[in-house]
């Protein structure tokens, strides 16, 4: 039987949602396919100076005569940005409160004329001049860039408008604990739109391609570690055309709150690419995974005993593409034999809402130190109703049983509440523990550093803690009390350091170290 999640302690949220909103035709006389995305904002807008685009797929700015945009029945000047194949205008100054009406017309230099269907949004009552400052959590967006480099991807970077919606969702969902992906109730002072989508465009995100997960764990990088090693929640991380990300963390009581916001700030005009994960030729691979991801993918399979081996994904994305359905697949082990397999698509998952991907799971968990060959045959359908067939064969290696990254392996990174921080000297590891800069560390922390040169002692001071170091001792003082320590603070480069996780946790603060990247991580009471 599987492990229960009131044993194990660890919940994956709900589903991923996607807007995966879907293009309209143009009929525009050029014998070449033209397509238009509804035009944005939509709904509720809680920033005065939202962007108002219009994205279309096949057109260029060669072809354009002429833009008229209509805002509240006054002409204002649009562009047709490339980078992004859109129609855009960005207000010069605030709009006022309540609802707004806009029109757009697109002239062809072929005598063709595309007008936009007639849209409205609301600025909403109290809405900010801009989107809010909201905490950045650096080591959320390295972490995922590290996956994305192993799947062959662009990074991502972090999105202050939807760092804001993640932000305010994350907080959100202290007080209305049971509403997951959707916000139902108005009178919390943090609710910002029902869906995803709806808040991102709240603070003012002007794409509506948006994904959302949501995990409940105290570790920012275990999050992100849980959604790559599940199904659902691995695509948003790795699709091409999220490039955009913001994470929001809230806690209350013993309750943790990760959400996790993307969004596609181009997605027309797209290459075809395929990603698969985990990636060909990447080593190091997991064995398993914890099977606790909801909803269950093996919820199809009621006679699966255990969450079985590490999952492997295949995702399609680019313009035109409808779905991605499987036709036949298989994993060969090391001994050259298939392995029993589950799989899943749009066609048998109601829970693949995008139809752009198949995903399988071995029946077994994977032996270690082992190559495993993969082979998926699938159809791809398109939106003009083109269909076509491919195979996709490629293979991986499997590591000791626990999470192997890619990683600088001379340099060690720190993080102090989401942000990476600098040294110099550098820090270092001595007999397993980092040592760093004691004066720069401490002034981080909020701490005053004292050096007593008669007793070669160094003192760290934050408000009722007072630390004293004896360089090349191994017992410390804590407010007077003898403690011993591991490693002494020590003199380098005419500078003193300190171990990190000591000081850290004496003054109140929370450390992890994640071997893999040889990073250290420094939260905050």
């Amino acid at each position: 039987m599987r492990i229960s999640r009131v044993k194990k302690g660890i919940l994956v949220a709900a589903i991923i949602i996607l807007f995966q909103i879907s293009p309209f035709l143009i009929a525009n006389g050029t014998g070449t396919g033209m397509w238009y995305y509804p035009p944005t904002p939509q709904g509720n807008v809680g920033v005065k100076k939202p962007a108002i685009l219009w994205t279309f797929t096949g057109l260029s700015s060669d072809a354009i005569k002429g833009i008229n945009m209509v805002l509240d029945g006054k002409d204002v000047k649009a562009v047709f940005r490339e980078d992004i194949n859109s129609v855009y205008y960005m207000p010069d100054m605030n709009l006022s409160e309540g609802k707004h009406n806009a029109s757009i017309v697109v002239s062809l230099k072929n005598g063709v004329r595309i007008s936009s269907p007639p849209f409205s949004f609301n600025i909403v009552k109290g809405a900010l001049d801009e989107a809010p400052d909201t905490p950045v959590y650096e080591e959320v967006r390295d972490r995922i860039n590290i996956y994305r480099s192993i799947a062959g991807l662009s990074p991502v970077t972090v999105n202050k408008n939807i760092n804001a919606a993640a932000y305010n969702h994350a907080q959100y969902l202290t007080v209305n604990t049971n509403d997951g992906h959707y916000e139902n109730d108005k009178s919390n002072k943090f609710f910002s739109g029902e869906l995803p989508w709806d808040r991102a465009a709240y603070f003012g995100y002007f794409s509506p391609m948006t994904a959302e997960n949501l995990h409940f764990v105290s570790s920012h990088i275990a999050a992100v570690d849980d959604w790559m090693d599940s199904v659902y929640h691995r695509f948003p991380i790795i699709n091409p055309i999220f490039t955009d990300i913001g994470y929001g963390y809230a806690k209350k009581g013993e309750r943790h709150i990760n959400v996790l916001d993307v969004g596609a700030p181009k997605y027309s005009n797209l290459e075809q690419q395929m990603v698969v994960y985990p990636a060909d030729g990447q080593r190091g691979v997991p064995l398993t995974w914890s099977g606790l991801e909801d909803p269950d993918p093996l919820r199809l399979y009621p006679e699966a005993d255990g969450p079985g081996g590490y999952p492997i994904t295949l995702m399609l994305s680019g313009d035109r593409v409808e779905s991605v359905g499987l036709v036949k697949s298989s994993v060969t082990g090391p001994d050259g034999k298939n392995e029993q397999i589950y799989t899943f698509d749009f066609k048998n998952d109601p829970a693949m809402t995008d139809k752009l991907a198949i995903a399988i799971i071995p029946k077994k968990k994977l032996v270690p130190n082992a190559q495993y060959r993969v082979s998926i045959t699938g159809e791809i359908k398109y939106n003009d109703a083109a269909a076509e067939t491919f195979t996709k064969e490629w293979s991986f290696t499997t590591g000791n049983g626990v999470l192997e990254l890619p990683g600088d392996n001379t340099e060690l990174r720190i993080y102090v509440d989401g942000s990476r921080k600098y040294y110099e000297p550098k820090p270092f590891i001595r007999n397993g523990r980092v040592l760093v800069p004691v004066r720069s560390i401490c002034e981080q922390l909020g701490a005053v550093v004292k050096w007593h040169d008669q007793t070669y002692t160094v003192e760290i001071i934050k408000e009722d803690s007072v630390i004293t170091f004896n360089i090349g001792s191994r017992t410390t003082l804590v407010n007077n009390k003898t403690v011993d320590i591991d490693v002494p603070a020590q003199i380098y480069s005419d500078r003193t350091f300190v171990p990190l996780r000591f000081i850290s946790e004496v003054l109140g603060y929370r450390v992890e170290w994640d071997n893999a990247t040889r990073t250290v991580f420094v939260y905050g009471k």
